[in-house]
């Protein structure tokens, strides 16, 4: 098994971009996760993180979104704000995480609103990632 929570978080970003086998809406959520920067760094998200190994020895990893979803509603990765609901958005695109953009995503700042606009057009195949 590979230990995530001890991994370099520049690893650990190259490991969830390859755990996303090209599909856009995966790739949507690590690119928003990248940008805003404060869940890769967090030890308590890389509990709820599988992964592998490649034949080229290359590691992968993958967000468990059911057991993600289970500690959000525990409260295990912090209260209802603006990092959480990034996160939670990510998940949204990521796998069968419902949110409500309305009440969910009330409030937050236009530059974390654009973000997740850009992440929704990555998630649709139209947007370049940069």
């Amino acid at each position: 098994m590979i230990d995530f929570a001890g991994m370099p978080s520049a690893d650990f970003l190259k490991a969830l971009k390859r755990g996303t086998d090209c599909m856009w809406p995966l790739e949507a959520a690590v690119w928003l996760l990248e940008r805003t920067g404060v869940w890769l760094e967090d030890p308590r998200l890389r509990r709820y993180v599988a992964g592998g190994v490649r034949d080229e020895d290359e590691v992968w990893a993958g967000f468990d979104v059911p057991r993600l979803h289970a500690a959000i509603e525990a409260a295990e990765l912090g209260e209802h704000g603006e990092e959480l609901i990034v996160l939670c958005f990510a998940l949204s695109l990521y796998g069968d995480f419902p949110i409500s953009l309305r009440y969910d995503c009330w409030g937050l700042p236009k530059e974390v609103v654009q973000l997740m606009g850009k992440a929704l057009l990555i998630a649709n195949g139209y947007a370049e990632r940069d």
